[in-house]
């Protein structure tokens, strides 16, 4: 919808008409104008003449990432609510021969906000408007007005694509739909095309449902197993027609039988994306890092993001935006229940999508970090068996997702019960070698563990200012931390630091440069506690985050302006699906584990090496397993260990800083 939009932001809601606004002034949509950064409602305005070439066409507002409780008029009067940004807002109106449109957006109150609700997510991002796209759609009389997909394997050989085409029809409509299914990315038979009827009187909106036998179908795999196949599934109606592209595959999790995709056992690595609003470029910096996984992190992205999954290869672990406590239980069970199918409608169909968070942190036990002397793991222990929580929300709201979903009702903190873990060794508590400990007093929290990681400053902020998602009381108390010198990996010497900080015995920058010690500090704890987590055989594991949403700094391991931090490379090579890891802490007899996540086994040869140690070890570690290559005494001189794993196919190389 081309033109001049303006906005202002609305200062009287009470009468029956749109708002008044002191001033409107340009902005671009779609967009979230970061003039109106904490406002609770911003009113766009947007003139334009009757698009219509002809009487007869209908003209369809069409609004994606409508963020907040929005009202549409025209020419003064109500055209239609919204209150789901991640569904489509569509509105039809007759208009004039000039037309006023304005479209009021309200911050959203219902507790279902999700990240955006959250200290993790800066005004600017929140701004309440059309964030992802909007058109002026012009129409028949009759149309195809929508198409919902689902692909099954109701057997090895047998595909089936459920199809339901909507039709609204401004006339009669005695007709039919064309469906035809067929392989989008790759050569392949299976294809199909049949025609349903479809029948309806003047004014009648109606669903047709049908179902598409695909003989043979090929698999959509991970990029780490496979080709991520997949087929375009299209409606034609008389000249009009929609598409949606889908794939064959399942997902199923158990305790005892782990995480398998189309039957087969994996294992995924990733990270949190905090929202943002290159999503696609975000895929890639995960992809960067080894990922297998990204969960979606207490909100909802537009669907150039799934279909960018799918085509990478890459899983998706999707939250419901419901997001932390709610101690006055004002939240609609119902409107979650709401949510949670519009949100499968959003994504379902997407084979990238493997699982669903509902409930994020609905406690927190840990608002003070512990620290780490001798009675910090009694304490740890102490606020998770005191620690309670109500289930109910979160599992009626699960309930309503699809019945063959991989759904985490619960992702929280010990003492939650989680299903899915929120763990933060080193930096919440502890060290970052209490992971070990952790791992084994907590095995259970341990299978499938969605948040781990640690923040810094950046030079951006130049040391100085609280990043909006960065806790700045736990950051400064880590750094200041006795053992926060403790061994561990640490890149910053490898170009994180700044050029005239030293390196001191423990691996952290010395020196008058906070935000090189801060990041310095940060890449170890990651890379200590996702190579814990690995060794302990997590079936799932996702570092929190990606990037950064303020300038200062924050919990990502690239910046806000996307470059990377020195926990980028550390977390990377930790999420490498075959590597050697330490398996103990020096000095003194240190096991050397290699940990293998591919499909088949591997061997080849694990080096270790510093000043006064050059070892060799031939080692054979299983499909998705551990093996002890062998055992390496680490003097208290040493500074650094040189790790690799060479096979005939390649080396892998990573570097620990004692």
């Amino acid at each position: 919808m081309g033109g001049q939009w303006h906005a202002g932001a609305v200062e009287d809601d009470a009468g029956a008409g749109p708002p008044s606004v002191a001033s409107w002034e340009p902005v671009t949509v779609p967009g979230r104008p970061t003039r109106f950064a904490g406002a609770d409602a911003v009113a766009y305005r947007k003139r334009f003449p009757d698009p219509r070439r002809a009487a007869s066409q209908r003209v369809v507002l069409d609004c994606r990432g409508l963020y907040g409780d929005a009202t549409v008029y025209l020419n003064g009067d109500v055209v239609g609510t919204h209150d789901t940004y991640f569904a489509p807002a569509r509105f039809e109106f007759e208009p004039g021969e000039e037309n006023e449109l304005v479209v009021v957006c309200r911050r959203p109150t219902d507790g279902y906000a999700g990240a955006y609700a959250s200290d993790v997510v800066p005004d600017e991002l929140s701004v309440p408007g059309i964030w992802w796209g909007v058109h002026l759609r012009l129409r028949p009389r009759a149309y195809l007005a929508d198409l919902a997909v689902n692909a099954r394997r109701p057997d090895d050989d047998r595909g089936v694509v459920d199809v339901a085409v909507t039709v609204d029809a401004g006339e009669r409509v005695d007709d039919t739909v064309t469906v035809s299914v067929r392989p989008e990315n790759f050569r392949g038979s299976g294809g199909s095309m049949e025609r349903v009827p479809v029948e309806a009187d003047a004014g009648e909106r109606v669903t047709v449902t049908h179902s598409v036998d695909v003989r043979d179908p090929a698999s959509w795999w991970p990029a780490d197993r496979g080709d991520p196949n997949r087929y375009t599934v299209r409606a034609r109606f008389a000249d009009h027609e929609r598409t949606v592209s889908t794939g064959f595959r399942t997902v199923a999790y158990d305790r005892d039988d782990g995480l398998r995709v189309n039957g087969e056992r994996v294992r995924a690595r990733g990270v949190n994306v905090l929202p943002t609003t290159e999503p696609e470029a975000d895929l890639e910096r995960a992809r960067d890092l080894n990922a297998t996984l990204v969960r979606v992190h207490g909100h909802v992205l537009p669907s150039s993001f799934y279909d960018a999954a799918d085509d990478a290869g890459v899983f998706v672990a999707q939250d419901l935006p419901l997001s932390g406590p709610d101690p006055d239980g004002g939240r609609s069970v119902e409107r979650g229940r709401t949510l949670a199918r519009r949100l499968a409608a959003h994504v379902d169909h997407h084979p990238s999508v493997a699982c669903y968070g509902v409930h994020g942190d609905p406690v927190e036990p840990f608002t003070e970090r512990v620290g780490t002397g001798r009675t910090s793991r009694y304490r740890i222990r102490t606020r998770a068996a005191r620690t309670t929580v109500d289930r109910e929300l979160a599992d009626a709201v699960a309930s309503a997702l699809p019945p063959d979903a991989v759904t985490f009702p619960v992702c929280g903190p010990l003492g939650a019960q989680p299903d899915a873990a929120h763990l933060y060794p080193g930096w919440r508590y502890g060290r970052a070698a209490d992971v070990d400990w952790l791992t084994d007093t907590y095995p259970e929290a341990a299978r499938v563990v969605t948040e781990f990681g640690a923040g810094s400053l950046t030079a951006a902020g130049g040391g100085t200012v609280a990043p909006v998602d960065l806790d700045k009381d736990v950051h400064d108390a880590v750094l200041s931390d006795a053992d926060a010198g403790t061994w561990g990996d640490r890149t910053a010497g490898d170009g994180g630091a700044s050029d005239d900080a030293a390196s001191d015995g423990g691996g952290v920058v010395a020196g008058n440069d906070v935000v090189a010690r801060s990041q310095g500090t940060q890449a170890r704890i990651l890379s200590r506690v996702a190579s814990g987590f690995r060794r302990h055989g997590s079936d799932v594991l996702a570092a929190f985050c990606l990037r950064d949403v303020d300038a200062g700094g924050g919990m990502g391991v690239y910046a806000v302006d996307g470059s990377e931090k020195p926990a980028a490379s550390a977390l990377g090579d930790a999420l490498a699906p075959v590597q050697a890891f330490l398996a103990a802490d020096p000095p003194g007899a240190v096991p050397v584990a290699l940990v293998n996540d591919a499909p088949a086994a591997v061997s080849g040869t694990v080096t270790v090496t510093t000043d006064d140690v050059d070892a060799a070890f031939q080692v054979e570690a299983p499909a998705l397993g551990t093996a002890t290559a062998g055992t390496v005494s680490i003097p208290a001189t040493a500074d650094v260990v040189d790790l690799a794993f060479e096979t005939s196919a390649g080396e892998v190389t990573r570097r620990v800083y004692l």
